[in-house]
């Protein structure tokens, strides 16, 4: 396996080395220079968290929250994919430092990890890199995976590679699942203790807004009826723009916000709102705008304070196959939840929802009528919400176990 490792490691340099000129043009265009240029902080001996972007970086903050405030004398630094992933950890706390990711090229990612020099790493999810894992195994740093997932797609592709994944990951400790689902294709791929204990997503820690003044301050009156889609994809604006004259007409004083998942979409967002009155959250409220029907929310961060006030949450990234997002954060404030029919990433979630009565799964051909339905049953948008924050609530055990297994490795080493 070594040998398979470094043809492929002096491969990979090589290329990196050869279109060189290219690579730093394209990474300079995206912001992404910190990726091969790295930077770091010492944790001496601290954790690790490495997270892809803002949906695991969300998973994480009430652990990492908790673990800071428990155990103070753990310095913690973050590492992630995305430029909007490390804008979302650098806000988690002063006490943690986060970076953009090294390449997983292998002199890169080990200068990275020699920099922040952990005692252990915790990979968030599904980022499996080989030389993450190999330099991990190399300097004897335990691996964890926490709120572990792995799809079936996924699982093709590393189960072709099982044996060189299995050498690379001989530091792995623990791998804390999700679901049983992703836990049986874990302990297919690896050799280590794979334990199901749950969905970190259900532990959210979220702000409890007094949604008089967010409605407020956004720009909407108290009787207004709010639709959010929140973490729009491409297709999906158009989609419910088209189904907006049919919806007005059944629901009263509608207003609608849109949260774009990718603000740089932007511009494609506003061509397609030629005959509509919509305003923009980064310009805030003014005089002349104030009665807009449409809020687009292009600023991230603020798609919380739409769930806390809307009447009802649509997930987005699910009405076309982008796999779906997060439906617990609308949860959490007890709102009735509709999503679409392509939900892959967050399977496990949708799934409890579903048996527990907890949110409404439609799809294009659904949706307006699955809207007009809900808008005109209040008891049961009441009975929805209040089921999937009950379901939240019996989920959330996850966020204790995986806590417990981290401070267990720190404490062996330490």
């Amino acid at each position: 396996m070594i040998a398979i490792l470094t043809l492929f490691n002096m491969l990979l340099e090589a290329v990196y080395i050869l279109f060189f000129p290219v690579i730093y043009t394209i990474l300079y265009l995206r912001n992404y220079l910190p990726s091969i240029f790295v930077s770091g902080s010492n944790t001496n001996k601290g954790i690790l968290f490495h997270a892809a972007s803002v949906g695991e970086v969300n998973a994480i903050k009430p652990l990492v929250t908790k673990l800071l405030k428990k155990h103070s004398d753990i310095k913690i630094s973050i590492t992630t994919s995305t430029i909007t992933g490390l804008q979302l950890a650098q806000n988690i706390s002063p006490l943690v430092k986060a970076h953009l990711s090294a390449i997983d090229i292998a002199h890169i990612r080990n200068k990275q990890l020699k920099i922040i020099n952990p005692s252990l790493i915790c990979i968030v999810e599904t980022e499996i890199w080989l030389n993450m894992l190999y330099y991990a195994k190399k300097h004897k740093i335990p691996v964890m995976f926490i709120n572990a997932r792995m799809s079936a797609r996924t699982f093709v592709v590393y189960h072709k590679l099982k044996k060189l994944l299995r050498f690379v990951g001989k530091s792995i400790v623990g791998v804390y699942a999700q679901s049983e689902e992703n836990a049986q294709r874990y302990r297919q791929i690896f050799e280590c203790p794979v334990i199901n204990s749950g969905n970190l997503k259900y532990s959210l820690k979220l702000k409890d807004y007094n949604t008089s003044d967010i409605r407020q301050d956004m720009g909407f009156n108290a009787d207004d009826f709010i639709l959010c889609w929140g973490s729009s994809r491409p297709g999906e604006e158009a989609l419910i723009l088209s189904k907006l004259p049919a919806l007005t007409k059944h629901i009263p004083k509608l207003k609608l916000i849109i949260a774009l998942r990718h603000t740089n979409r932007l511009k494609d967002i506003v061509a397609l709102l030629q005959n509509v009155h919509y305003r923009l959250y980064s310009k805030g409220v003014s005089g002349e705008n104030i009665n807009s029907q449409v809020l687009i929310i292009d600023t991230l961060g603020v798609l919380v304070k739409a769930y806390a006030i809307c009447d009802i949450a649509i997930v987005g990234g699910s009405f076309y196959d982008f796999g779906g997002h997060n439906p617990l954060e609308p949860a959490y404030f007890a709102k009735p939840i509709i999503i679409g029919n392509f939900y892959s990433s967050c399977k496990d979630s949708v799934k409890k929802l579903d048996e527990g009565n907890g949110i409404v799964i439609s799809d294009i051909t659904k949706l307006e009528a699955d809207i007009i339905s809900l808008a005109k049953d209040e008891a049961k948008r009441s009975s929805l919400g209040l089921q999937a924050k009950q379901i939240l609530n019996d989920n959330s055990q996850a966020l204790d176990e995986q806590m417990q297994a981290i401070v267990n490795v720190v404490e062996q080493i330490i």
